[in-house]
């Protein structure tokens, strides 16, 4: 399982330790629960990206050092999109923890582009490093992160692989949730939530226990719940509000249909269905939903969190589900201990994107706030107010 990634030139992350090796790696520390906020085209989607691309170059998934296919969309068409201003003088340093049966193991390498006029568009390793020792880099186009020969590497191919099996990402904009559930069930050679929320209605299908607890959990924040009818031989997903007649689901409104993959996902991970180690991308869970339900969103990834089974990394800009998930940290008597949260924000420099650490304490403030982050409304209360005295109100 990978605990930390660090990375220095990645895309809107600057070259800087190129040319001066006392810079500092941008590092990301997992948790249970890891959240990414920022600004748009800060470079949070980029972070989870390199992540999943990390994870799938160690599972040598593709002939790619790192896969350019991600969350079944291609994320660029070759290595070179990957690097600052597509700089073909840049390198890209890489930096992986990896907890083993062995212990936790430092692998590191840099990867570069020979010259524009090589045949082959992938990387090739100019250093390839195991806990601290430096080892022989291969000759010639990499086909999958390079690991050393050493004793292990053949458990972090095998250990990769079955967690990216596991995992599932989940972008920012989910398809509707079809009606009917597929004659065929649920495909064991994908993910069981796709990228676009596909297998939903196949999962609510075949686990009863996540139906009702789906369910349940929108009657009690949505005031809308579930049911199943059959019609013409066909069992449909329906949808009914208090005592008025039920509809099918491909009627209600686009938030239901953004909130449904990611509450059924949380819901399915909450109950252990599936008890294998997973890092799932959860984008914008907040998309379409009423500001009253980001908040309920920060306990449902709190509770997949306290498993201890997985990572959930949320790419998110609701406010809500960042206080939500503080205020639970400060009421819980450690039973939700800061360390099952790591909170990132992602700033858009002019130099150049920089990963930040932001610390919840117990108390659950923070040892450190963005300047500007959260601020709009408070900002349009102020801007309100100044009008309104202009006008003498």
């Amino acid at each position: 399982m990978i605990r930390s990634l660090e990375f220095d030139g990645y895309r809107g992350f600057p070259c800087r330790r190129q040319y001066d090796r006392s810079q500092p790696f941008q590092r990301l520390d997992l948790a249970p629960l890891t959240l990414l906020i920022g600004r748009n085209n800060a470079g949070k989607t980029s972070v989870a990206t390199l992540l999943y691309q990390v994870l799938g170059g160690l599972a040598g998934i593709s002939k790619e050092a790192l896969p350019l296919t991600v969350g079944g969309s291609p994320v660029a068409e070759c290595f070179q999109d990957l690097l600052p201003a597509r700089d073909l003088s840049a390198f890209l340093e890489l930096a992986v923890s990896i907890a083993t049966k062995s212990g936790l193991h430092r692998l590191e390498t840099i990867l570069y582009l020979r010259s524009l006029l090589d045949d082959d568009p992938r990387p090739r390793a100019r250093h390839v490093g195991w806990d601290g020792a430096d080892y022989p880099a291969p000759d010639g186009p990499l086909e999958c992160f390079p690991i050393p020969e050493v004793p292990e590497q053949t458990a972090v191919r095998d250990e990769a692989r079955q967690i990216l099996q596991a995992s599932v990402w989940l972008g920012p904009l989910r398809e509707r949730v079809p009606e009917i559930p597929s004659r065929h069930g649920h495909n064991p050679q994908t993910p069981t939530i796709g990228p676009s929320g596909q297998g939903v209605t196949e999962l609510l299908a075949e686990d009863e226990t996540v139906f009702g607890e789906v369910s349940t959990w929108l009657a009690a924040n949505a005031g809308l719940s579930l049911r199943w009818e059959k019609n013409l031989d066909l069992w449909r997903l329906q949808t009914t509000r208090g005592v008025a007649r039920s509809v099918p689901i491909t009627q209600v409104g686009t938030g239901v249909h953004q909130l449904l993959p990611v509450l059924t996902l949380a819901k399915w991970r909450n109950r252990n269905a599936n008890p294998r180690p997973f890092i799932d991308v959860v984008q914008q869970p907040e998309l379409h939903l009423h500001d009253a339900l980001h908040s309920m969103l920060g306990d449902l990834f709190l509770d997949v969190a306290r498993t201890g089974v997985g990572i959930t990394v949320v790419e998110t800009h609701a406010e809500g589900l960042l206080l939500r998930v503080r205020r639970r940290i400060a009421e819980s008597e450690g039973e939700i201990p800061p360390e099952l949260v790591a909170l990132y924000y992602i700033d858009d420099a002019p130099d150049g994107s920089t990963l930040r650490r932001i610390r919840i304490l117990e108390t659950g403030e923070v040892d450190y706030w963005p300047p500007g982050a959260f601020l709009e409304s408070y900002e349009e209360v102020k801007a309100l107010r100044r009008a309104q005295r202009f006008k003498g109100h």
